[in-house]
């Protein structure tokens, strides 16, 4: 989402879908150069697809493969925590 520049509770208002939840970090980038806005990534609504990317006119956004691990379960004897490994893009 491109958005003005603000702090960050004027930021998670001011976006098309507000980011309500405290605990998600938004990312945020710098000023752009033309329009000195920002671009706002909220984790909690991106599903990830890549159409900011491929649309991206200055190539500001890059989608990499990586592979994220999410803890689903915590063996509390043992202290360690089951992963699950999902291949994302």
């Amino acid at each position: 989402m491109i958005a003005e520049n603000a702090d960050e509770s004027e930021l998670r208002e001011s976006i098309k879908t507000p980011a309500n939840n405290l605990e998600q970090a938004l990312f945020v980038s710098e000023d752009l150069p033309q329009t000195k806005r920002v671009m706002v990534k909220d984790e909690d609504v991106c599903i990830h697809c890549g159409l900011c990317a491929e649309r991206c006119p200055t190539a500001a956004w890059d989608m990499k493969k990586f592979t994220l691990e999410i803890p689903y379960a915590v063996d509390e004897e043992k202290s360690t925590h089951a992963v699950k490994t999902e291949q994302a893009v």
